[in-house]
């Protein structure tokens, strides 16, 4: 099965192209540009320098957030856009979960957080699988006060892993809170990359998960600013 995965959730907008569960080419820009300019021309030179073309696709996973309201938005209309378009199957992967694929099982809790601004953060919390591949989710998706993450991470004693962008900006809280059993990774490796969406959503279309593109919706786990200002007007 041959897997264009695109994700725009988050400032690192990527694609990548993954062919019966291995990684054939990776393109990621962690800049600050909008994702509308560079999305295209990524999966043009993803594609391309794998010496594929479009019609060569057995299907297309799309990071569906929570992240960027524009940036999800992008990325899951342009995944549409080619699923329709090729007539493929699309499935749509949350991020959060895509960030806690294929960690270490040394770890007794992987927590997947981007940051959602104000010491807040887009968060979940897993339990890593045995065989380095998607996570089971011990806990609900949710928008949490980083105060509420420190308090409860790390209950059971055992070594915590911190992942994403939420996670590299609060690093020095996270590893203060758990000194000798917290760990966050370099930014490098931090950050939610294309090839985790791909993977995933493999394995979510290999249960049967995902293929029409009418139902793949963004996860946005709270209201944009303009239900807040609308909502706020309602209530006067």
């Amino acid at each position: 099965m041959l897997i264009l995965a695109v994700d725009t959730s988050t400032m690192v907008g990527g694609v990548a192209l993954i062919d019966r569960g291995v990684l054939v080419g990776e393109h990621i820009l962690n800049v600050r540009a909008t994702h509308s300019e560079r999305l295209m021309s990524a999966v043009n030179a993803t594609l391309s320098g794998a010496d594929v073309v479009p019609g060569d696709l057995d299907a297309i996973a799309c990071g569906i957030g929570p992240g960027s309201f524009t940036g999800v938005r992008i990325g899951v209309a342009a995944a549409k856009g080619m699923s329709y378009a090729l007539e493929v199957p699309l499935v749509g992967v949350s991020a959060l979960d895509a960030l806690a694929y294929g960690h270490s099982p040394g770890f007794s809790e992987v927590w997947s957080m981007i940051d959602a601004r104000h010491e807040r953060c887009y968060s979940a919390c897993y339990k890593p699988s045995s065989r380095l591949r998607a996570a089971t989710r011990i806990s609900e998706y949710s928008v949490r006060p980083l105060s509420e993450i420190l308090k409860v991470a790390g209950a059971d004693g055992g070594r915590v892993l911190f992942t994403g962008d939420g996670a590299l900006a609060y690093s020095g809280d996270l590893l203060s809170a758990l000194p000798d059993r917290g760990v966050v990774p370099p930014a490098a490796l931090g950050i939610l990359r294309p090839a985790q969406v791909g993977m995933l959503g493999m394995e979510m279309l290999e249960r049967g998960e995902g293929g029409d593109p009418a139902r793949v919706m963004p996860m946005y786990l709270r209201p944009t600013e303009a239900e807040v200002k609308f909502s706020r007007k309602e209530t006067r």
